[in-house]
């Protein structure tokens, strides 16, 4: 078969059109209400999140440089027991007050290790251990990095049982310019309390202004949906009304062929069988009125068969599956194995039918034509309340991607229609591999 190949989809339409419409927007509406309100939880633990880390990166920045600074002088450094109690009531303080859980002075102990000079575990005091990547830059600068932390390093052997905690680090240095590291450690409660409140004043703002929207739309997509279905359902009695009367010229022209042309043809034809007969056989006149009378009989033929084409015999009043397998038995798939199925209990529309029957009509032409195929399969099917039909060779088949040769052109111009009628029509093939004609319409 030679057709191009393409496909065309249905258009939305019957009197189910605005309930399908109402349905989706309501989906569709619920998904957003849901993403949104899923941003909304996501975006306030983020805000919170970033809020917490901002305010711990100030409470680090400032006892680094407020407190550690000023008391970390040579004889902190050198452990003398007054040194270290004013550090540790100093800090102490900023623990009592619910700044800090966890407190250590780093100094550089090199390789981006540090020894911890004081820490609110004695136990700690004196041991190394292995730094970060982002912390060893900090000694003797005023940087600062913060991150909520699980307390899974190995200096957090004491501290675990605390849960998550905004962990800081601020770079400083002694009174002697020596570099130290500042490492705190701040409880997440305010951040859940931050976070709580920002879902409690963003998620109500958001979702209401969504169901507002949602409420004051609805009206409009239903509004929309019913001029959209009047529309198609316009568009469909038009389209009908034009088969129809395409349907009626159909009609018109065979009858006029059948009781004008074919009659008087076929009166000509029994008039030279007639002369035929009276003249002896081996005479020159009889010889050319036979070849004469065989032409009239090839055209009556010919006209008969057209008349079929134009307008199928009993497609209203016998359906569609027996108008189909009479298409199977015409002369000119005599070399053609053919297979039928069809399910005999299908009653389409005339409309319907009419369509179905002209595209598997198309699709058998093009076998003879151009398929030099050695069997065809035709089905009719119901498949979720719509008729499908399809035409299967196993010819030569054509390369889909090339343009549709002159001549080669009837599947595609009747696909147009097909859509019209709220179809779908798909003609795929591949050199070697035949043509399948798979359509669909709708009941």
């Amino acid at each position: 078969m030679s057709e191009g190949s393409g496909a065309i989809g249905p258009d939305e339409g019957g009197s189910g059109a605005v309930r399908r419409a109402v349905r989706w927007y309501l989906v569709w509406s619920l998904v957003a209400l849901l993403v949104v309100g899923v941003g909304v939880v996501y975006v306030s633990s983020v805000i919170a999140r970033n809020e917490a880390l901002r305010d711990a990166e100030r409470q680090a920045r400032n006892i680094a440089e407020s407190i550690v600074r000023p008391l970390a002088n040579q004889a902190f450094h050198d452990r003398d027991p007054e040194a270290m109690a004013a550090m540790a009531q100093a800090l102490q303080i900023r623990a009592q007050d619910g700044s800090l859980l966890h407190v250590k002075l780093w100094e550089d102990a090199g390789d981006c290790n540090g020894r911890i000079l004081w820490a609110d575990e004695p136990q700690l005091v004196g041991k190394v251990y292995e730094l970060e990547a982002d912390e060893c830059p900090l000694f003797g600068t005023t940087n600062i990095v913060t991150s909520l932390s699980d307390l899974s390093k190995a200096e957090n052997a004491t501290e675990r049982t605390s849960g998550q905690l905004v962990e800081a680090y601020a770079g400083t240095s002694d009174v002697t310019g020596s570099p130290l590291l500042f490492e705190g450690y701040i409880d997440t409660t305010a951040l859940r309390e931050d976070t709580r409140l920002l879902r409690t004043e963003l998620l109500p703002l958001t979702l209401g202004a969504l169901l507002l929207l949602f409420f004051t739309t609805l009206p409009l997509a239903i509004s929309l949906a019913r001029r959209v279905d009047r529309s198609q359902s316009e568009r469909r009695r038009l389209l009908d009304n034009a088969i129809a009367s395409s349907d009626l010229e159909r009609r018109r022209i065979a009858r006029d062929l059948h009781d004008g042309v074919i009659q008087d043809l076929a009166g000509v034809g029994y008039s030279l069988s007639s002369m035929s007969r009276q003249m002896p056989e081996d005479t020159q006149w009889r010889t050319q009125i036979d070849e004469a009378n065989g032409i009239v009989k090839r055209d009556v033929a010919s006209l008969r068969t057209l008349m079929t084409d134009i307008y199928p015999p009993d497609l209203d009043d016998r359906g569609l599956a027996p108008a189909v397998r009479e298409l199977l038995e015409q002369e000119a798939l005599s070399g053609v194995q053919t297979t039928f199925e069809a399910d005999e209990l299908l009653t389409p529309s005339p409309t319907t039918a009419r369509l179905a029957f002209r595209v598997v009509r198309e699709a058998l032409r093009n076998v003879v034509k151009h398929a030099k195929a050695e069997h065809v399969t035709v089905r009719l099917t119901e498949q979720d309340g719509m008729l499908q039909f399809e035409v299967h060779d196993d010819g030569v088949g054509y390369d889909a991607t090339q343009a549709v040769a002159e001549g080669h052109l009837g599947l595609r111009l009747v696909q147009e229609t097909v859509a019209d009628s709220g179809g779908h029509l798909e003609v795929s093939s591949a050199p070697g591999q035949g043509t399948h004609v798979l359509g669909t319409l709708p009941l």
